[in-house]
């Protein structure tokens, strides 16, 4: 099955995982969600700078529907960011759409690698795009229209955020966010 068909199945379908992470002395869970959608369109490769305004375009958009549903902004983590940005870096390099790193780690695993243990909650979407003009418009609209992802976006316990984004030649976006409720 080709990607394009397994994307619009995905859509169609809403084919999603989720899962809320709290860690307490007792147990560890996670909440991820990942969603893919996409369509032709002419390839460029977006600036350093342009991909950074993605990224905060995206948080605007997310904090807009918070907003929109009477929940308090999420705040923007530099070292989230950082997180994000690896994962979805990662997922570009190697051509794989998960939330499973490339090298077997989920986000709290990269998290921890990173040196951010001062949570009780970590979560995370994922969401892959090619072919549209306002990728990050979409990545969201998607994780909207999305139960998994839209639990996870309008989740009251959220405090911070950081998102990441990749972009390959050929237009393809991998983006990453991950939320966190610190101790």
């Amino acid at each position: 099955m080709s990607t394009r068909i397994a994307a619009l199945l995905l859509i169609l379908f809403g084919s999603v995982t989720a899962a809320f992470t709290q860690n307490t002395s007792e147990s560890k869970i996670v909440r991820v969600a990942a969603v893919t959608f996409e369509r032709p369109r002419v390839a460029f490769t977006p600036s350093p700078a342009e991909i950074k305004s993605a990224e905060r375009e995206i948080f605007d958009l997310i904090n807009k529907k918070r907003a929109e549903a009477g929940l308090e902004a999420l705040r923007w983590s530099d070292d989230l960011a950082v997180l994000a940005r690896e994962h979805s870096d990662d997922m570009a390099e190697f051509k794989y759409f998960s939330h499973k790193g490339n090298d077997g780690t989920m986000v709290d695993d990269r998290a921890d690698k990173l040196g951010i243990s001062n949570w009780s909650g970590i979560g995370e979407n994922i969401a892959f795009a090619r072919g549209f003009d306002d990728a990050s418009a979409c990545a969201v609209d998607q994780w909207m229209k999305s139960p998994a992802h839209r639990q996870n976006l309008l989740d009251k316990r959220w405090k911070e955020t950081g998102i990441g984004v990749a972009v390959l030649p050929d237009g393809t976006y991998y983006f990453t966010q991950v939320f966190l409720l610190r101790n």
